[in-house]
């Protein structure tokens, strides 16, 4: 069994067959459920009604409204308005930018792509937007115009830690590792408290066998994201890579059970060659908690396998 490394409502209603009381209370909740669906349904039409009041709902008021919704979490909503918004007025550039940001969050990249070429189209020189483009592509999974476009934005504006982020992750997936540590360097200097981007400049580090470095990385994104578990992992494959196996499991522990923690460590060890060590740590991981995992049944019988069959 491996483990990760790196750098993404709903109503349960029980129906018994032994009565109606339970029945009878099935039904009360999907009541109860309607009516607050429909009690907030009521109030979100009540607050545009009042803000239309109060704005005469111009293109700014729609826009408000959809800031709203958005700062919410009403992704739904806050688009509704932002396209209202737009309806009326159709060269706003600041509106387009946020529509296309709203949708990359719901998921729809080519959709948002348009939005910021409509930005673009209005100014040919907006950081954001190219931003935007990259964040859209690198969605889409195409990397080269992702990169592309953050490099514009970066030409325009050197002050966008995420420009400097999403690139340095591109390099990574190009194997250009003294690239992606610039880059991530650059991001953490411009927004030092994000976790995940200390996180992937200790990966860079540790795939580039600077170990000590990237414990160091992965120390500080675990006092920013203490409850993380990719990252107690990651510090994990750090520690082992500099021998120190013992301190390995108890972070592992902290990211998991104790089973997961001396099955992991069984694993990196089985990957080292280390194979009397990799049988202890799986027998260890299966005495803790029979049944385990099937993979661990399987790795241990590689291990003592491999363990037989050496000198």
């Amino acid at each position: 069994m491996g483990f990760i490394l790196w750098g993404m409502a709903s109503l349960l209603f029980i129906f018994s067959c032994s009565g109606t009381k339970n029945s009878q209370r099935d039904v009360f909740r999907e009541n109860e459920y309607r009516k607050l669906m429909a009690k907030q349904r009521a109030s979100a039409a009540a607050e545009e009604e009042d803000l239309k009041k109060k704005t005469e709902m111009t293109a700014e008021g729609y826009e408000r409204l959809g800031d709203s919704y958005h700062q919410q979490g009403n992704l739904y909503l806050a688009s509704l308005q932002y396209d209202k918004a737009l309806r009326l007025d159709r060269n706003q550039a600041r509106v387009h930018y946020k529509m296309g940001c709203l949708l990359l969050e719901k998921g729809f990249a080519e959709d948002a792509k348009k939005e910021f070429q409509e930005v673009l189209r209005m100014n040919s020189r907006d950081a954001l937007a190219y931003e935007g483009m990259g964040r859209a592509f690198f969605k889409t999974g195409e990397f080269g115009e992702a990169g592309r476009n953050l490099k514009k934005a970066l030409e325009l504006d050197g002050g966008l830690w995420q420009s400097h982020h999403l690139l340095g992750i591109g390099y990574d997936r190009q194997g250009q590792y003294d690239a992606a540590i610039l880059q991530y360097k650059m991001a953490i200097g411009l927004k030092p408290n994000v976790g995940m981007v200390h996180n992937n400049l200790g990966m860079s580090l540790l795939l580039k066998g600077e170990y000590g470095e990237a414990i160091a990385s992965f120390t500080e994104a675990l006092r920013l994201e203490p409850s993380n578990r990719r990252i107690h992992n990651n510090l994990a494959v750090a520690l082992c890579k500099m021998g120190r196996y013992q301190e390995a499991l108890e972070v592992f522990k902290r990211g998991g059970d104790e089973a997961s923690a001396h099955n992991n460590l069984g694993y990196l060890y089985l990957t080292e060659g280390k194979h009397k060590e990799a049988t202890e740590a799986f027998e260890k991981a299966l005495e803790i908690k029979p049944g385990f995992y099937p993979k661990a049944y399987e790795n241990l019988k590689r291990a003592k396998e491999a363990y037989q069959a050496s000198p």
